[in-house]
């Protein structure tokens, strides 16, 4: 039976480590509303856009990225690409950073307002979506530090699971993605049970990899005992 805690809160709190006159903005919707004011003009710079969504920015990334994965067909390269960055997001997550770290190029570039808001708005569309089944529940499992990493040790384990050279077998980005997206739906909607499913999605991974690697291995031994006497016995003619 789930229990429904009622420490629960709508958004995520601001750190005790943020000053208080840094302008963050507690609530996710808050913050989005926030960055889209800002970047009605000029654009916003990225690492002012990551600023104002603080901590929830790991998890901002988190679901644009991966939502391009949870279908069934691989996408190659581009899976060790998005993998190692969200690698890089859980580390940073999970050691405890306000925000993603960036590369120096990257932290002035300024985004333009209409692709700004069409993200926000991507975004929005998202979280309106998981809000039918997603809700404040099972506290204990995103609160505080602990929740925190938890959840980014799960977007780390996600991200290497997705980068795994697993050729074009169908599926083997979907699941990944799936325990990556949430995860971080977990945090941002303080769904605890969003955690629990996210493990799931990555026992399922590890499952299906060691089917495949399994089959692979039965059918290639079978293979090998058909193809090496016909070899050695063409082979062998004078």
């Amino acid at each position: 039976m789930l229990v429904f805690l009622p420490g629960c809160w709508k958004g995520i709190p601001c750190f005790d480590a943020m000053p208080e006159n840094t302008g963050q903005i507690c609530s996710f919707d808050d913050a989005l509303t926030h960055c889209a004011d800002h970047a009605a003009g000029e654009g916003i710079l990225l690492s002012d856009a990551l600023e104002k969504i603080g901590p929830n920015a790991f998890c901002f990334a988190s679901i644009l990225l991966a939502v391009p994965f949870i279908q069934p067909v691989p996408l190659g390269p581009l899976s060790m690409i998005c993998g190692a960055s969200f690698i890089a997001l859980g580390w940073q997550m999970a050691r405890g950073h306000h925000k993603p770290v960036l590369p120096k190029s990257a932290d002035g570039l300024r985004i333009h307002g209409k692709f700004w808001l069409g993200v926000i708005a991507f975004t929005r569309r998202i979280l309106s979506f998981t809000r039918k089944f997603s809700r404040e529940r099972c506290g204990q499992w995103v609160e505080g530090e602990r929740g925190r990493r938890t959840v980014g040790w799960l977007i780390l384990a996600g991200g290497a699971l997705l980068a795994m050279p697993m050729a074009n077998l169908p599926l083997n980005n979907f699941f990944p993605a799936l325990m990556i997206f949430s995860a971080a739906l977990a945090w941002i909607e303080r769904d605890g049970l969003m955690v629990i499913l996210s493990l799931a999605w990555g026992g399922m991974t590890v499952l299906y990899f060691a089917a495949v690697g399994a089959a692979l291995w039965f059918f290639g031994a079978k293979a090998i005992d058909w193809f090496m006497p016909a070899a050695v016995a063409a082979f062998s003619k004078p």
